[in-house]
């Protein structure tokens, strides 16, 4: 499988280029802003979403028909693009991390567990976009599964836009009970997911 990772991680270099600095732009936007909740989230969002990109590029060169004549399993062929997310998501919140670490010791505002708490919730949102969309992408392709992108995104805008106007604060609102349970719903999502992607990609006919 380290193969399939080597050809995404390409495809990434190649075109992925416009999902860096979209990321890059969200992160110095949050780290100059005031903790607002969108700013935050969007890049693990948008890192959530690249497996699903990577999938409409295989599609479109006609990878998913040319991986059938190679000694690669379906099974192998999902846990690729869902590696490669889990992997890409680490890498966006690392770097969050440091942005908002410094962020919030410049408004000295800053707390272990506020610090902790906000980078459980950024990480169960990554989970959770890949979750809600790649099981629907397996099943049906990229360009159906372009739906699912669309809701994830008004979900976001709307959630973002009732924490600006009830003026609730991002630091405030992760330091509530009940982050871990969100976090550990969140991996059993994703590992439901993946197994389920498994299960439909392997009844469907390519």
């Amino acid at each position: 499988m380290r193969g399939l990772l080597i050809k995404d991680l390409y495809l990434i270099c190649k075109y992925g280029r416009a999902f860096i600095l979209i990321v890059a732009v969200f992160i110095v936007v949050s780290f100059m802003g005031d903790g607002n909740m969108f700013f935050i989230s969007y890049p693990c969002i948008i890192s959530g979403l690249l497996p699903m990109t990577l999938i409409a590029y295989d599609e479109r060169d006609k990878w998913d028909m040319y991986a059938g004549g190679l000694p690669y399993t379906k099974t192998q062929l999902v846990c690729g693009k869902y590696v490669i997310g889990l992997s890409m998501s680490v890498l966006v919140l690392a770097a969050i991390a440091i942005a908002e670490a410094f962020r919030m010791h410049n408004a000295q505002v800053f707390a272990v567990s506020s610090y902790l708490n906000l980078l459980l919730l950024l990480f169960s949102i990554s989970l959770l976009v890949p979750s809600l969309m790649l099981p629907f992408v397996f099943k049906f392709g990229a360009e159906k599964g372009r739906v699912i992108y669309y809701v994830i995104i008004a979900l976001t805008c709307v959630g973002s836009t009732a924490f600006v106007r009830t003026g609730t604060n991002i630091t405030i609102f992760v330091s509530n009970a009940g982050i871990y349970s969100v976090l550990a719903a969140s991996i059993f999502l994703y590992v439901m997911s993946w197994l389920l992607s498994v299960c439909f990609y392997k009844k469907r006919e390519i």
